[in-house]
């Protein structure tokens, strides 16, 4: 009897074990980790930038919008009209039509808050010179905080009951791409020095000692001699002759 009871006991622990087991491993595979797909190397999106037209950025707080002209130079037209600068463009942009996904992971709507939509860090919109738009949603930071999820051209959105999604996990670069300052965005202004008019003399320097260097007296105008007048008299001129002296009488 007591060794029956024993095994008893036995075969009770380990089945507790294993239902513990088994409820472990169901939780697990409902979160957004398990559901990972098999890795991609195609880009985020299919574009040319030569063949964008409009790139817009909402960012909640504002939204950025670019205009590419024939020339290929980019234009902000909103929240300021101002020269955009092309790099920061060129990066947001080659970050979707170059990066792909580190990993596919599938969502159900009821996961859109686990996943960080319910308060997007950014979404973009490209739209093509053929009229073809693609949308872009970037949301929260994965469980790493190296990456964020993300989707494209998502229908119906906001998430519908029932749907279900394919989330990218792309580069934290996305995020730094969509949150760059705005003054970062546009193409930096030259100033030059203001140049002094013309005919303002600048001061003497001071002398060794520190006081300005003495007034030197004009020239006197050698077109305008001075008036004999003006002259001083000779000395001969003014002097009286001397008397003439008498030769001494001789007596003989």
């Amino acid at each position: 009897m007591k060794f029956q009871r024993s095994t008893l006991i036995l075969v009770g622990v380990a089945f507790l074990l294993g239902a513990g087991v088994l409820i472990a491993e169901s939780q697990r595979s409902q979160t957004p980790q398990t559901a990972t797909q098999s890795e991609s190397t195609e880009p985020i999106l299919a574009f040319e930038e030569a063949d964008v037209a409009t790139l817009t950025v909402d960012r909640g707080d504002e939204t950025l919008v670019f205009e590419q002209d024939a020339d290929g130079n980019w234009q902000m037209t909103a929240p300021d009209e101002a020269l955009a600068e092309p790099g920061a463009v060129a990066f947001l942009l080659s970050r979707l039509n170059t990066d792909s996904p580190l990993q596919t992971v599938t969502m159900t709507a009821d996961q859109a808050t686990d996943f960080g939509f319910n308060a997007p860090v950014g979404m973009v919109t490209v739209t093509l010179k053929d009229g073809t738009e693609h949308e872009f949603i970037l949301g929260g930071p994965d469980f790493s905080g190296s990456a964020n999820y993300a989707v494209v051209d998502p229908d119906p959105w906001p998430p519908a009951e029932g749907q279900e999604y394919s989330v990218l996990v792309v580069t934290r670069d996305v995020a730094n791409g969509i949150n760059r300052p705005l003054e970062e965005w546009k193409m930096p202004v030259e100033t030059s020095a203001p140049v002094p008019p013309e005919g303002d003399a600048s001061p003497a320097p001071p002398n060794a000692e520190g006081s300005a260097a003495p007034e030197t007296s004009p020239a006197p105008d050698a077109a305008n001699p001075p008036t004999p007048e003006a002259e001083t008299p000779a000395a001969n001129d003014s002097a009286e002759p001397a008397p003439a002296q008498s030769e001494p009488e001789t007596t003989n």
